[in-house]
């Protein structure tokens, strides 16, 4: 491998040959930190890897802007962004009102910024922005604010509206963040699993508030409405929807890649999840495996690139350093998520990239946060930050948009532009303009309707229904029956999206209900059969069992990753009151998890005592029993691996897995220990025969070099006698000290 770069051969097969072999997992030792040197945004570029065809450009960069955590573009291909100065590790932030919204603009359309603008520099620490309805949306725990700029003059008309608090910042690197207007009319966001947040309006009672650890969640400009709209997952930063409007989130540590569904509970990192009775959750789609860390997520849905990479998910891998693809292929009523490229290696172990967006001109822009501590536990490279543009070569130069100076009609007939980012800013203006009662809504409603029937396809077709249901086309006295006429409709992304949105208010009429029994019983589409399932959740108790019961009883869902676990979601409250119907219901469906979980609600209560912790210690350390009060997990996925998570009690406390075993006497014993942590939270793990401590290894992103810690331990001097081995999670200053366990065996030769 030395030869190959010393000598530099020069020609890409050879580059390419490096590659895989440093991505083999023999190989491939990414640090969470290094020593890397500082590289210039120049001298950045020139390590990149750039693909044929392609050309990075160096957008924005230090000293212009410093510490960007998050950018988003405005409806005149401005691009607005935060600069986190008050960030300074996971534990702790700098205080006052210190950090920056930034303006920039390329008037020219070269790539680089060549207007700057300061919108705010009095804000604190800050996390996600998006800009719509005469303002900006910004995330700044405790609080989602709203800054109103109504005449678009770039100055804050007075301060800070504070929409929602309640928002937590236990950990720095996980509050809400990833904003991003859904299709529907809703700001959707992330928020992370080492977070705890309790969301509410400012003044809300606890009982009127929601918890969050970990998920999806949206907010309502005009209605003023929050929801979680998923949970689960590690610490979600990335978030977009396909042009079926599916959303799909990017993860750290857990499985990269879900698909997303609303009422969906999924794979979560850690602690337990919220609803104890989930009982299996639904899990990634991914079919390969990349390194742990994933920051952004936008699909291609434009045209400058070549056309097999439109409908790819761009995301950045943190620990690889790269930009990736992934293809998503249809499979019952989900996807499977194929790798597509490697697209942008970096070669820039300094390289943090965790947000990305596409621009009006079709180009890939990817913010690098640009430290050599890449898990956020220090800042190293103080005042750095850069954001880069990845575009074709050839790409031709577009007018700067200013798509507000359209008149209505106008921003319906962009409903049907090529680049997905026209489509999403006219919309959120239609939005806007309907809500403050400017919009012509006769003419526009009349325009969507032909472009409707004149849509070539089911995405057109889904962008017309989208435009109609945030402009009020579904409202009043016939709007149950233009939702009749989708319902019926040949489209099944038509049929599903007609389910949705009439649930949104969480009232049906006796009509909707019968024919949703019917589509239950009937509909071929898988992907209708989910929507119907997610909507289960949003009607009263007594509504659902028709549904539920139809839906359980189609044979070809049994195996889908989706429906089943969504059915039970939807069943599981029901069961306390309903035990008799419930299990009736779960028996006549030949459904088998319901078959399974039924009784098991029935049986359990808040005050058991759960699972044989014995038996999920066995999974990964054979021979070994727990000694602790503290609850263990089995994880299936975290760090790639099956992992056993242990928790320390208290800041001064441990948990103990202890064996007693006969070390054989004429043969040589090693204990190998494989472990990790996450870092919200160092730990201490201890190795204890007797009163010897025999290894005492911290286990942090100062001491794991890799995804994992591998650790061994001579057992020789105690061959031929019978001993007690401890292990010990001890915590390490730390409330949140969890120890994570892949590997936990004796060996003997």
């Amino acid at each position: 491998m030395e030869f190959l770069i010393n000598n530099k051969m020069g020609n890409r097969w050879a580059f390419l040959l490096v590659l895989a072999i440093l991505h083999n997992p023999v190989f491939a030792r990414e640090p969470k930190t290094s020593n890397a040197p500082f590289l210039t945004p120049v001298e950045a570029v020139a390590k990149m890897d750039i693909p044929d065809g392609f050309d990075v450009t160096i957008f924005a960069a230090e000293p212009d802007i410093e510490e960007p955590i998050a950018f988003c573009f405005d409806d005149r291909g401005r691009m607005w962004v935060v600069e986190n100065i008050n960030y300074m590790n996971r534990r702790t932030h700098k205080s006052g009102d210190i950090s920056r919204i930034k303006i920039l603009e390329d008037t020219n359309g070269d790539g680089v910024f060549d207007k700057k603008k300061i919108f705010m520099d009095d804000i604190t620490f800050s996390s996600g922005i998006a800009v719509g309805f005469g303002g900006v949306y910004l995330g700044s725990p405790p609080n989602l604010s709203f800054i109103p700029d109504a005449d678009g003059d770039d100055v804050p008309d007075g301060p800070a509206q504070i929409l929602l608090d309640g928002w937590g910042i236990n950990d720095r690197h996980e509050t809400l963040n990833s904003f991003i207007w859904g299709p529907d009319g809703w700001l959707y966001g992330c928020h992370g699993v080492f977070t705890h947040s309790n969301v509410g309006k400012p003044g809300a009672s606890d009982a009127d508030r929601q918890f969050i650890d970990a998920g999806i969640w949206r907010y309502h400009p005009t209605k003023h409405e929050f929801e979680i709209f998923a949970r689960g997952l590690s610490n979600p930063w990335g978030f977009d929807f396909n042009d079926y409007g599916h959303g799909f989130a990017t993860c750290c540590v857990i499985p990269h890649l879900f698909h997303v569904s609303q009422g969906g509970v999924y794979h979560k990192q850690a602690r337990g999840h919220v609803n104890p009775y989930v009982y299996d959750d639904i899990k990634t789609i991914r079919d390969h495996t990349h390194k742990s860390a994933h920051g952004g997520a936008r699909f291609y849905l434009a045209d400058t690139f070549p056309a097999e990479y439109r409908d790819r998910l761009f995301m950045c891998n943190i620990h690889q350093h790269e930009v990736l693809t992934d293809i998503m292929n249809r499979s019952g009523s989900g996807y499977i998520g194929s790798h597509g490229d490697d697209f942008l290696p970096i070669n820039d172990l300094a390289w943090v990239g965790f947000s990305v967006e596409v621009g009006p001109e079709g180009g890939v822009y990817i913010l690098d946060w640009h430290d050599t501590d890449i898990c956020g536990n220090a800042i190293n490279f103080p005042n750095s930050g850069r954001i880069y543009r990845i575009l074709p070569t050839d790409a031709p130069k577009i007018k700067q948009p200013n798509l507000r100076q359209l008149s209505d009609l106008e921003l319906v007939e962009m409903q049907t532009h090529s680049n997905d980012w026209y489509v999403r800013h006219t919309r959120t203006i239609l939005q806007e303009r309907a809500a403050s009662g400017k919009l012509d809504i006769g003419a526009v409603h009349e325009k969507i309707v032909q472009q409707f029937f004149d849509a070539p396809n089911s995405g057109k077709r889904l962008r017309m229904i989208w435009a109609a249901w945030v402009t009020g086309y579904f409202g009043g006295s016939e709007g149950e029956n233009r939702f009749n006429y989708l319902l019926d409709h040949e489209d099944e992304y038509c049929r599903s999206w007609a389910i949705q949105l009439l649930g949104e208010d969480r009232k049906f009429s006796a009509n909707t209900l019968s024919r949703f029994k019917q589509m239950a019983e009937s509909d071929s589409s898988a992907i209708v059969r989910l929507y119907l399932a997610s909507a289960l959740q949003r009607m009263e108790f007594e509504d659902r069992w028709p549904i539920l019961e139809a839906l359980a009883s189609r044979e070809e869902d049994r195996e889908d990753a989706n429906i089943p676990r969504m059915l039970w979601f939807a069943l599981e409250p029901m069961v306390p009151g309903n035990s008799d119907r419930a299990l009736a219901l779960a028996i006549n469906s030949g459904a088998t998890n319901l078959a399974e979980f039924v009784p098991r609600r029935m049986l359990e209560s808040e005050e058991e005592s759960g699972p044989d912790f014995n038996v999920l210690v066995s999974k990964v350390a054979p021979g070994f029993r727990y000694n602790d009060r503290a609850p263990v997990e089995i994880l299936d996925s975290f760090r790639n691996e099956v992992a056993l998570k242990t928790q320390s009690t208290g800041r001064f406390g441990r948990s103990r897995l202890i064996r007693n075993v006969s070390i054989p006497k004429e043969k040589a014993t090693t204990l190998k220990l494989r472990t990790s942590y996450h870092p919200h939270g160092d730990w201490k793990m201890r190795v204890v025969v007797g009163r010897k401590v025999l290894l005492e290894q911290e286990v942090s992103h100062e001491t794991v070099q890799d995804e994992w810690l591998e650790s061994e331990v001579d057992m020789s001097e105690y061959a031929g006698t019978m001993v007690e081995i401890v292990l010990e999670n001890m915590s390490n200053n730390s409330d949140e000290a969890s120890g994570y366990w892949s590997k936990v065996e004796l060996v003997s030769k």
